[in-house]
């Protein structure tokens, strides 16, 4: 399924804005984050060599992994900084692993994002550092309605006038919010 309209989210993310047609034609999913007063966006794309495309070198974790998306921090790329990289679960119980690399390319961590077994609209994270040792267990994540979203205020009623779907998400303990937006 494809973007269509994707201009209505135009200036939320110059790193968004400047991805080519093909690029834009290869996304599946854009996933806003809004942490601590600063907008990122995540791409997801459904094959290796699009998410290539994007980051240039892809981490080994990201190449070797049984996925059918591929997410890539398009902020995190172009600050030169900690890089995030995102990948559907491994186990049934995992909806999804994220993976965060030094500006030098080092896994400093990983995240294991599971489904809550007594509630459906809430994730459970599990945090790794690159040895696998546990940082911390059960950070909560809960999707819900328009009152998660911090960020910028129009852009959720941008993408719904687009046709886009909106999924607003919010992490419990801390000050970040996210927008998932997807094609209808």
């Amino acid at each position: 399924m494809q973007f269509r309209n994707i201009n209505a989210l135009t200036g939320y993310s110059a790193a968004l804005d400047t991805l080519s047609a093909h690029q834009r034609a290869a996304l599946e999913e854009i996933v806003f984050c809004y942490r601590l007063g600063f907008l990122s966006v995540t791409a997801v794309f459904g094959d290796i060599e699009a998410l290539r495309d994007v980051a240039g070198q892809v981490p080994a974790e990201i190449e070797r992994a049984v996925t059918r998306r591929y997410g890539v921090d398009l902020e995190s790329l172009s600050c030169g900084q900690r890089a995030r990289f995102y990948v559907d679960g491994d186990e049934p119980e995992t909806v999804l692993l994220g993976f965060t690399y030094s500006a030098v390319g080092e896994l400093e961590e990983w995240k294991r994002y599971r489904q809550d077994v007594d509630c459906k609209q809430r994730l459970l994270i599990d945090r790794f550092d690159a040895a696998d040792e546990a940082k911390s267990s059960g950070e909560v994540e809960r999707a819900g309605g328009p009152d998660l979203w911090n960020g910028p205020q129009d852009l959720p009623e941008k993408a719904k006038q687009a046709g886009f779907q909106v999924i607003y998400l919010a992490k419990e303990a801390k000050d970040q919010c996210y927008l998932r937006i997807l094609p209808q």
